[in-house]
C-alpha cells in the first residue's frame, strides 16, 4: 500500500507543479513607446526566463511562488516588477546612458562612450547588413567617415581594399589591422604568391579576410587616430578595426535561421562595334591602306570575301560577346545559430553555407563554416572563455589577367575579339589564339582554402574591487592552395604546349595576450580605467611555388601535373617567421563626468629588424571635455550631449618582409660541362642593417554633438597625420648588380576633414525614419623622397623636383610605361604622361615630326618638334576630393525600408583599356563604337577620336586620353523586408521576409565596367589604373529569417 501511494505521488506531483504555475504576458517598450525586441525577461532568483519578440511582446510560464519580474534591455535601466495576482504587463524601461557607454570595444578592454577621447566610430551591424555583405570588410562600406572600402561584387571572393584616412606608405600595404575577439588577424591583403615565371602573369587578387561570418558579428568599431591607435603600436598605422563576435544571453536556448538566394547580372558594358559596325570597319581601315575589302555585306548577313576577291557563300557567324560570356549568376546561402545562458554561463554557436556563382560561367565559391563561443564562470572569480571558427572554401574563378593585355587575359578577348567568325563559325586563323571561350573552357583558376581561428582565455577577478587579470591565447591557421592552367587554345598554354601554376600559402600565427586591467569609480565623481600588459605575437609563413609545362595531354587540367614534362619553375619554398614582443599601457581619467584624459604606451620589438633598432616606443595622449555636463547646459532642452576631444600620438609601420636587414641568397640554375643542370647560389639583395620602424605622428581635433535627445547626433573630426622615414626602394646603379636597395627615407602627409550626421526624423509608435550620412575629406602630399630633383614638368611648366616613377604596367605593346608619378611637394601616384590637345586638322601648321591630320595632337612641351618622354607632364589625380555614404531607414508597423549608398569625388582613373578600344588602328581587334563612327576622316573632321589607322602601339608613355573621371554615387543595397505574424503559430517567434537589390544603381561618367577599380589594390607604385579590370554585378535577393 505504502509502495502504491508513493508511485502515485510521484505521478502527479509534476502535475501539481503545471496545476501551480501561471503564464504571464505583457510588452516591453522603450523611449518614446518604442518596441524592444529581445528584452529579457527573467523570474528573479530562478532559472526562468524569455524575451520579447519583434512586437516586444512575451509570454512566460510562472510559479504561483515566483515574486518579481526582471526585465533588461541592453542599453536601458533594469526593471524589477512585483507579479503578485497580476498575469498581463505593460513595461516601459527608461534609457541608462551609462549603460550605452559601456559596449563601446576599444583596444584590449572597453570604455564609456562617454569616455571615449579618441577618433572610433561603432559600424552598426544588424541583419539587414549581414544578409548584404558576405565579407567583414564589405560591412565597412559607406558606413564609417574616412573610411574607404573598394570592392568588385562582379567576382566571387575577389580582394577588397580599405583605407582609413588615406595612405600612410607609399609601399602599398595600407590595409588596417583587423583584431577579432583580440586576436589578431594579419591576412587582409595576403594571398598566395604567383607561382608563375612570366612576368606579366597578373593574378586576379581575393580576399584574405575569408573565413569571418558577417552574421557571428555583434559589433565593429573603427579607430582611427593615433590616440586610439597607438596602443596597437607598430601595427596601428593604417587605423585598426575592432570585431567583436556574438555571445549567448541568459534565459532559454534561442535558435535562429536564415535562408536566402539570389541572381546577379553584369551591371555595365563597354558599348564596342557590333558585327555590321566590325565589318564596315574592317573594309573602310583596309581601304585607307590602298587593300581590298574583307566582308561582304548583304542586309544584316556577312560574307567574307578571299584575298582573290570571291565571296563566300557562307555567311560570318556574329557575336555579342558579352551576352555569350556573361549569365546571370545563382547564389544561395544558409545557416542557424544557437545561443543561451545561465547566470554562470552562455554559449553561442553558428552554422552557415554559402554558394556563391559569378557572372561567368564556371565562375563559383563554395565555402562553409561554424563557430562556437563558451562563456563559463568556474568560481566567484575565476571565468573562462574559449571560441573557435572553422572555414573553409573552394573556388574556380573562370577568368584571369594579363599585364600585356589583348588576348592574353579574359577581358582583353571579351573587349577585343572580333564580333565576326569566319572559317564556318571556328575560330581557326582568327587574331591571335585566344577567344573569349577559351577562358570558359580552356582554363582554370582553382582555390582551396582552410582556416581555423581560436582563442582560449582566463579571467581572475582580485579581491580589489575593479581589478583583473586576462590571460588569452589564441591562433590562425589558414592554408589555401591556388591552381592556374592554361590549356593549348590560350595563348600562354600554347607557346607551352599547356602550362600550370602552382602555389600554396600555409601560415601559422598565435598570439599571447597578458593583461591586467583596472575598471572602478570613487565617490560617482573619479572614474580610472587601465591596462598594462604583455603581448607575445609569432607569426609563420611559408610560400611554395611551382610550375611545369609541355603537357603529354591536358585533359586533367589542374589535376595532375604528372603530365607536364618540363619543369618551368622548380619547387620554391619561401618561408619567413615574424616575432613581436610589446609592452603596452593605457590608463583613462573620468572627473565628475566633464573632464576625461587618456594615456596609452606602448614598446615593440620586431624580429625583422637589426637588434640596435629592434624596439620602438609609441606614446599617446587625448583630453575630452564634456561641456553639456556643466552648470550652463545641464538643463538645456536642446544640447545633451556636447563633447570637445583633442589627441595626439605615435604609431608604426613595419611593412616589409622578414630578412631584410640580412643578405638573402636563392638559387639558380645553369648549364654544366657535362651538359646537364647545377644548382647554385646566387645573392637577392643587398643588406640593410640600418633599416627602422616607418613612424606615423598624429594630430585629431573632435566634436561629438547630440540635440533634442539625440534626435540629431553628430560627429566632426579634423586631423593631420604626418608619416617619417617612409621604407623605399632607393634605385642602385648597374655597377652594384642590384636595381634597388631598401632604406628608410621620406615623408609623407596627409591632412583630413570627416564629418558624420544621423537623425531621427519621425519617431512615433509604429512610424519612424532615420536618416544619416558622413563626408571625408583628405589630402596627401608627399613632403620629402631623399633623392636628387629633376627636371618635370608640372601643369606645362619646366620644375626641378625630386620625384620617381611608378612601376611600368604592361612588358607588351601597349601600356608598357608606368601611369604614375611620386613627387615631392604633390599627391601621392599623380598619372604621368603625355598631355594631349584635340586633333590635328587638315589646315592645321603641323610642326611635330612624323604627325599628320587626323592624329591626336600632343603637346611638344619642350618645343623641339619631336615628342620624346621629355614631354611628359602630369596629366591626373587618382585621389579623391572627398568619399561619402549615408543612408536611409523606414518603419512603418511591420514593414521596413532600408537604402545604403556610397560614393566617391574627384578622382580620376586612368583606364588602359581605351589604348586600343578608343583608336581606330585598323587592326582586327574591335573598338569602342564612337571611336570608329566618329573618327577623324578628311571629309568630317572632328576633334574627338583620331584617323583610322592612327596607333599608340608602343607608345612610350600614356596620354590623358585615357584619363576619366572616377567619381560615382553608387545605390549599393535596398532592402524591403515585412515581420511575418506568427502568434498563432507555436513553431517560431518571429519570422522576417526580405527582398534586397545590391548595386541597381550607379551614377558616374566613368565609361569602363567599374569605377571602383581593384586592379595592383596592394602595389603602392600603381595607383587607380584600370586595366582588364572585371566588371561589376547588379544583384536581387530574397530571404527569411527565422527565430525559434
Amino acid at each position: 500500500m505504502k509502495k502504491f501511494l508513493l508511485i502515485h505521488l510521484l505521478l502527479i506531483f509534476p502535475i501539481i507543479l503545471f496545476a501551480q504555475s501561471k503564464e504571464i504576458t505583457g510588452t516591453v517598450v522603450g523611449e518614446n513607446n518604442m518596441l524592444l525586441p529581445g528584452a529579457s525577461i527573467l523570474v528573479k532568483g530562478q532559472n526562468i526566463g524569455s524575451s520579447t519578440d519583434f512586437d516586444g511582446k512575451f509570454s512566460l510560464n510562472v510559479p504561483e511562488t515566483a515574486e518579481t519580474l526582471v526585465v533588461s534591455y541592453l542599453g536601458y535601466i533594469t526593471k524589477e516588477l512585483v507579479i503578485g495576482n497580476q498575469i498581463t504587463f505593460d513595461i516601459q524601461l527608461q534609457i541608462d546612458a551609462n549603460s550605452l557607454d559601456e559596449i563601446i570595444v576599444v583596444g584590449y578592454g572597453t570604455q564609456r562612450k562617454s569616455d571615449i577621447t579618441g577618433a572610433v566610430t561603432s559600424v552598426k551591424v544588424d541583419d539587414v547588413a549581414v544578409a548584404q555583405n558576405r565579407t567583414v570588410d564589405a560591412l565597412l562600406q559607406g558606413r564609417a567617415a574616412g573610411v574607404q572600402v573598394t570592392q568588385n561584387a562582379g567576382s566571387p571572393g575577389s580582394g577588397v581594399s580599405v583605407k582609413i584616412r588615406g595612405a600612410s606608405s607609399l609601399r602599398g600595404n595600407n590595409e588596417p589591422l583587423y583584431v577579432i575577439d583580440g586576436i589578431i588577424i594579419s591576412s587582409a591583403g595576403e594571398d598566395a604568391a604567383n607561382a608563375s615565371e612570366d612576368g606579366n602573369s597578373l593574378e586576379e587578387t581575393q580576399n584574405g579576410l575569408n573565413g569571418i561570418n558577417p552574421r557571428d558579428i555583434q559589433s565593429i568599431e573603427v579607430l582611427k587616430d593615433a590616440s586610439a591607435t597607438a596602443i596597437y603600436g607598430s601595427r596601428g598605422a593604417n587605423g585598426v578595426i575592432l570585431i567583436t563576435t556574438k555571445k549567448g544571453k541568459t534565459g532559454k536556448t534561442s535558435i535562429k535561421a536564415y535562408v536566402n538566394t539570389s541572381v546577379s547580372e553584369i551591371s555595365e558594358r563597354y558599348d564596342v562595334l557590333d558585327a555590321l559596325g566590325y565589318a564596315n570597319y574592317q573594309n573602310e581601315a583596309l581601304l585607307v591602306n590602298g587593300k581590298d575589302p574583307r566582308f561582304s555585306i548583304s542586309g544584316g548577313t556577312i560574307f567574307p570575301i578571299a584575298d582573290d576577291g570571291t565571296v563566300s557563300d557562307i555567311a560570318a557567324v556574329q557575336h555579342n560577346w558579352h551576352d555569350e560570356i556573361y549569365k546571370q549568376g545563382f547564389s544561395k546561402s544558409a545557416g542557424a545559430s544557437f545561443s543561451g545562458g545561465t547566470k554562470k554561463g552562455n554559449y553561442y554557436a553558428s552554422v552557415g553555407y554559402n554558394d556563391q556563382g559569378g557572372i561567368v560561367e564556371n565562375s563559383r565559391l563554395q565555402n562553409g563554416n561554424f563557430s562556437i563561443n563558451l562563456n563559463q564562470d568556474l568560481s566567484d572569480k575565476f571565468s573562462i572563455n574559449a571560441k573557435l571558427n572553422a572555414f573553409y572554401s573552394d573556388g574556380n574563378f573562370a577568368q584571369d589577367g594579363d599585364r600585356a593585355g589583348g588576348q592574353r587575359s579574359f577581358i582583353g578577348n571579351v573587349l577585343l575579339y572580333p564580333t565576326l567568325v569566319t572559317n564556318g563559325g571556328t575560330f581557326d586563323n582568327e587574331d591571335g589564339i585566344s577567344s573569349p571561350f577559351t577562358w570558359i573552357n580552356d582554363f582554370q583558376d582553382t582555390s582551396e582554402e582552410s582556416r581555423f581561428i581560436g582563442s582560449l582565455a582566463l579571467i581572475y577577478k582580485f579581491n580589489i574591487k575593479g581589478l583583473k587579470y586576462k590571460l588569452q591565447v589564441g591562433g590562425n591557421m589558414r592554408n589555401k592552395e591556388r591552381r592556374r592552367f592554361y590549356g593549348l587554345t590560350t595563348f600562354q598554354g600554347s607557346s607551352n604546349n599547356g602550362y600550370l601554376s602552382i602555389s600554396d600559402l600555409n601560415t601559422k600565427s598565435y598570439q599571447v595576450n597578458n593583461l591586467l586591467t583596472y575598471n572602478r569609480t570613487f565617490n560617482k565623481k573619479h572614474r580610472i580605467n587601465g591596462v598594462i600588459g604583455m603581448t607575445y605575437d609569432v607569426r609563420d609563413i611559408k610560400n611554395s611555388l611551382y610550375a611545369v609545362k609541355d603537357f603529354s595531354t591536358t585533359e586533367f587540367g589542374v589535376d595532375q601535373p604528372n603530365y607536364g614534362q618540363q619543369v618551368a619553375r622548380p619547387l620554391s619554398v619561401l618561408p619567413l617567421k615574424n616575432q613581436l614582443l610589446s609592452y603596452l599601457s593605457r590608463v583613462n581619467y573620468s572627473f565628475d563626468n566633464k573632464y576625461i584624459i587618456t594615456g596609452t604606451f606602448r614598446a615593440d620589438g620586431s624580429s625583422k629588424f637589426s637588434k640596435e633598432n629592434r624596439f620602438s616606443y609609441f606614446p599617446s595622449f587625448s583630453l575630452a571635455w564634456r561641456a553639456n555636463n556643466e552648470t550652463f547646459l545641464e538643463d538645456s532642452e536642446i544640447i545633451n550631449d556636447l563633447k570637445f576631444r583633442i589627441g595626439w600620438g605615435m604609431t608604426g609601420n613595419q611593412g616589409i618582409s622578414a630578412y631584410q636587414t640580412f643578405a638573402n641568397y636563392g638559387p639558380t640554375l645553369y648549364g654544366d660541362t657535362g651538359e646537364g643542370t647545377s644548382i647554385g647560389l646566387v645573392p637577392l639583395n643587398v643588406r640593410n642593417p640600418n633599416l627602422k620602424w616607418e613612424t606615423t605622428e598624429q594630430l585629431n581635433i573632435g566634436l561629438d554633438l547630440g540635440l533634442w535627445k539625440n534626435r540629431l547626433t553628430g560627429t566632426l573630426d579634423i586631423y593631420n597625420k604626418q608619416t617619417d622615414d617612409l621604407l623605399l626602394n632607393q634605385p642602385l646603379g648597374p655597377s652594384s648588380g642590384f636595381t634597388s636597395l631598401l632604406v628608410n627615407r621620406g615623408s609623407l602627409n596627409n591632412k583630413g576633414v570627416e564629418l558624420t550626421l544621423n537623425g531621427k526624423l519621425i519617431n512615433k509608435n509604429d512610424f519612424s525614419i532615420d536618416i544619416g550620412g558622413n563626408i571625408a575629406f583628405n589630402k596627401s602630399e608627399i613632403q620629402n623622397l631623399g633623392g636628387s630633383p629633376e627636371d618635370i614638368y608640372i601643369n606645362g611648366i619646366l620644375e626641378n623636383r625630386v620625384f620617381y616613377r611608378g612601376q611600368n604596367i604592361s612588358t607588351g605593346n601597349y601600356f608598357k610605361a608606368p601611369a604614375n608619378i611620386f613627387v615631392e611637394g604633390e599627391e601621392v601616384g599623380l598619372f604621368y604622361g603625355f598631355e594631349t590637345d584635340g586633333i590635328y586638322q587638315t589646315e592645321d601648321d603641323i610642326t611635330v615630326f612624323g604627325a599628320q591630320p587626323g592624329d591626336v595632337r600632343i603637346v611638344d612641351q619642350d618645343g623641339d618638334g619631336v615628342i620624346t618622354v621629355a614631354d611628359r607632364t602630369i596629366i591626373g589625380n587618382p585621389n579623391p576630393d572627398f568619399v561619402y555614404g549615408g543612408y536611409l531607414s523606414m518603419n512603418y508597423k511591420r514593414l521596413s525600408l532600408s537604402v545604403q549608398m556610397n560614393g566617391v569625388y574627384g578622382n580620376e582613373i586612368a583606364n588602359g583599356n581605351l589604348i586600343q578600344l578608343g583608336n581606330a588602328e585598323g587592326r582586327t581587334q574591335n573598338i569602342l563604337s564612337d571611336a570608329y563612327t566618329n573618327a577623324w576622316r578628311p571629309d568630317a573632321q572632328s576633334n574627338t577620336y583620331p584617323r583610322v589607322g592612327y596607333s599608340e602601339i608602343g607608345s612610350e608613355a600614356i596620354t590623358d586620353r585615357i584619363i576619366e573621371d572616377g567619381s560615382f554615387l553608387r545605390i549599393s543595397n535596398i532592402t524591403l523586408s515585412y515581420d511575418v505574424p506568427v502568434e498563432a503559430i507555436n513553431i517560431f517567434s518571429s519570422a522576417n521576409i526580405y527582398v534586397s537589390g545590391m548595386n541597381l544603381f550607379t551614377f558616374t561618367d566613368y565609361s569602363g565596367y567599374n569605377p571602383e577599380i581593384t586592379n595592383f589594390m596592394n602595389n603602392g607604385n600603381i595607383v587607380g589604373v584600370d586595366w582588364n579590370g572585371f566588371p561589376n554585378a547588379k544583384t536581387i535577393m530574397l530571404g527569411l529569417n527565422l527565430k525559434f
